[in-house]
């Protein structure tokens, strides 16, 4: 009987699931700067969101050509990108998913994230 109860539950929870997706908390990636020129501004901001909010590069010298740098990633997301090298160019990502995303690399041309 206790066998039966415990498959009952496990079943049940089993459907409560229904695929979803598991929530995932603050994550860390870090940002690694392939690019020739130094990053002078960095903003992430959700996909859904107006606005990039606060540069996150603004309290440091910035990143520098072949520097790297953690980067807080605050939920599932998605989320997107913006990245202003010292010439004024900029690069933007989005659908960075925030659970799994753990290396984004910005090289001249292209910005990845996985």
């Amino acid at each position: 009987m206790r066998r039966l109860s415990l498959l009952v539950l496990l079943a049940t929870l089993a459907g409560c699931s229904g695929g979803q997706r598991a929530a995932c908390g603050p994550a860390e990636a870090v940002v690694e700067n392939a690019s020739s020129l130094a990053v002078e501004q960095l903003y992430l901001a959700p996909a859904a969101g107006a606005g990039w909010g606060p540069d996150l590069l603004d309290q440091t010298p910035g990143l520098p050509a072949a520097g790297r740098m953690p980067l807080a990633i605050g939920g599932p997301g998605p989320w997107r990108l913006r990245l202003v090298w010292v010439n004024g160019r900029a690069i933007e990502l989005g659908g960075i998913d925030g659970c799994r995303t753990r290396h984004i690399i910005l090289r001249d041309d292209i910005l990845t994230a996985g």
